[in-house]
């Protein structure tokens, strides 16, 4: 059966998955999101197209794993006969003549290591979503593959006929090479290339991972994730995609997912103080370089970019020929993430979230530049604190005004018959799952959503308001040495700080609730202590954790009947609710976290080990979760 649990190879300027038999079942070459010439991963894992593979006579079992500290991934494969296959596959990337190396081309080695193995090498790339296989021509040692926009080239040091007609062939001791790529000959011997190549690519990423300021537990797991988001950091904008992948879905009963190949503004701006600990210094610097980018643009900024820094203006476009994700929906391409709310949500609620969420994240985001001294005077200007200024008077007047709708009409979480009411904007926080599926109807676990009312709150959208007038006060007073414009900027945030715990703050339930005077506890509010919020060690905080966990099954992106045990050793990890499945990774992180800066240590541990068990590359994550049967759901890596 199909399964999400891949390896990815990448160089930041594209990435493909493979599975653990070294198929590549997803590739976009050309970029980030641009047209999957291998698709197998959401055509029902089609044996007939959208693929790259090596297939061993009679084999029998498969096992993959990475080089130490190296993006370079390793694949055995054995048959029943004791023949055995090593393959190696990696995408360059390395410095060279002072800039980073990074080709669109896919290397694989494949190694005799026992027996007599007989192999078939099967390339069957298609084009424009699967509607079409192109034309082929060939030369002596390689193969063109044509379609209507793009042409890749396969160059082997082997008879091309193999390859061509897909014959089976015995593997002597010289190692196959196959490079598929860019329609580039190659001028040098093809086994010298892949040699230094894969040489110089597993130096740089060593090298790469020396410079990581590691913990003394879950090194490897840290140095995996590390190199995984290193891969998703557009080398073309700087901006870290959220994913590669698009259209699977968030559970066995979901629809296919929105194509998430985008960078979003929240998850990555709330990561950079985890970046800079951990000692990515040249990511953040990347990505505050990209959000300083967005602030000069002309457009009004947006939530999603594209890898390259545009905003992601694509339409959603259905792809007729692929089935989905084990023949699961339709699968769509494109679509920006607010370009078709529901009927209801008028442009005043377009305006809140945009005006509260974007401004307030660009201000806390690029205020990290001001305070490290190794990127300052590379980043820091006054135009760009004036460009800050003016985004922390935008959240503050979004916040003032949202604060009088409030007064006019108080609104809760949950209508007259008890249904949930959130405004689609919280969707940004993983409290909304229509934000990843591609239905409007009804929620996966059969609900369907009533619009809410005018002059909802979204507590942790409030709560990037009072962080952007809170970050340019620290500004004034560190930065600017300006006293007077501290005072003024002090005196906004703390009058918003109130203004948020009156509304915010339910006291039946000893807890802030997803929305003003709302009763529901969901996992935005999680990070409250990330945003500087609240203390870890606030009561308040700690009540608002155990609301959440009474909750909990709420926040679950697919929902079905408890039918066996937890993977979490001793069951006594209170998020796993009976009727609850299928998690955000979000969300299992952000409460792993807050488990964590509790003092629940040993809790958040049992959950950390629980959701690493989930992959067979620990460290790499999908979107989402089965706690139950620990499957993983969702595109696939994701950066949460």
């Amino acid at each position: 059966m199909t399964t999400i649990d891949l390896a990815m190879v990448g160089n930041g300027m594209f990435g493909a998955l493979v599975d653990q038999r070294g198929r590549f079942v997803w590739c976009c070459l050309d970029t980030f999101d641009g047209d999957p010439v291998f698709n197998c991963l959401v055509n029902n894992n089609s044996d007939k197209t959208g693929f790259y593979d090596v297939i061993l006579d009679d084999c029998e079992y498969a096992s993959q794993v990475y080089e130490t500290s190296s993006t370079v991934l390793i694949t055995t494969l054995s048959s029943s006969g004791g023949d055995e296959v090593e393959i190696r596959d990696f995408v360059p990337r390395f410095v060279n003549f002072d800039r980073v190396f990074h080709p669109f081309q896919l290397f694989r080695t494949i190694k005799r290591t026992k027996g007599d193995p007989r192999i078939t090498v099967r390339i069957r790339p298609t084009f424009h979503y699967n509607s079409t296989d192109g034309y082929q021509t060939r030369g002596s040692q390689h193969v063109r593959f044509c379609g209507p926009k793009h042409t890749w080239r396969v160059t082997t040091n082997m008879p091309i006929r193999r390859i061509h007609e897909e014959l089976p062939f015995l593997l002597s001791d010289d190692p196959v090479i196959i490079v598929f790529g860019s329609d580039e000959s190659f001028t040098n011997s093809l086994r010298s290339v892949a040699s230094e190549f894969e040489h110089k690519t597993c130096h740089y990423w060593k090298q790469w991972c020396k410079s990581l300021a590691l913990p003394v537990e879950f090194q490897e797991v840290v140095m995996r994730s590390a190199m995984t988001l290193a891969m998703l950091q557009s080398e073309d904008g700087g901006g870290i995609l959220t994913t590669i992948s698009m259209g699977l879905p968030l559970g066995p009963l979901a629809p296919s997912s929105r194509d998430s190949r985008v960078c979003r503004l929240l998850d990555e701006c709330l990561a950079l103080p985890v970046l800079r600990e951990l000692g990515l210094l040249d990511v953040c610097r990347k990505f505050l370089t990209f959000a300083k980018e967005i602030c000069y643009q002309d457009e009004q900024p947006q939530h999603t970019y594209n890898s390259w820094s545009d905003c992601q203006s694509k339409k959603r476009e259905w792809a007729p020929y692929l089935a989905g994700y084990r023949g699961m929906g339709e699968v769509y391409s494109g679509g920006s993430l607010l370009e078709d709310l529901p009927q209801g949500i008028q442009e005043e609620e377009k305006s809140w979230y945009h005006s509260a969420v974007i401004y307030g994240l660009l201000a806390i985001t690029l205020v990290h530049a001001f305070f490290d001294i190794r990127i300052s005077p590379e980043l820091c200007t006054p135009k760009l604190c004036e460009k800050l200024e003016h985004f922390a008077h935008e959240a503050c007047e979004a916040f003032s005004h949202r604060c009088r709708l409030f007064s006019q009409s108080v609104c809760a979480d949950v209508d007259e018959a008890g249904r949930s009411c959130l405004p689609r904007g919280a969707g940004f926080f993983d409290d909304d799952a229509f934000f990843f599926r591609n239905d409007e109807q009804e929620q996966v676990g059969g609900t369907e959503q009533p619009q809410p009312g005018r002059g909802a709150v979204h507590t942790l959208t409030s709560v990037l308001c009072w962080a952007a007038a809170d970050r340019m006060h620290r500004i004034a007073m560190l930065y600017l040495r300006d006293a007077a414009k501290a005072s003024i900027w002090q005196k906004k945030a703390m009058s918003m700080h109130q203004e948020i715990c009156k509304h915010a703050w339910n006291s039946q339930r000893g807890a802030f609730t997803t929305f003003w005077g709302g009763e529901r506890v969901s996992p935005s509010v999680l990070r409250l202590v990330e945003l500087g919020f609240l203390s870890a060690e606030d009561a308040r905080f700690r009540g608002t954790l155990r609301a959440f966990e009474v909750d909990a099954d709420a926040a679950a992106v697919c929902v079905g009947v408890f039918d066996g045990d937890l993977p979490v050793e001793g069951h006594d990890v209170p998020i796993a609710v009976s009727q609850t499945a299928v998690f955000t990774s979000n969300t299992l992180l952000w409460y792993c976290e807050a488990l964590r800066s509790t003092g629940a240590t040993a809790q958040a541990r049992q959950l950390l080990e629980a959701i690493l068990r989930c992959s067979r590359h620990r460290g790499m994550l999908p979107e989402a979760i089965d706690l139950r049967s620990g499957d993983l759901w969702g595109n696939f890596p994701y950066t949460p």
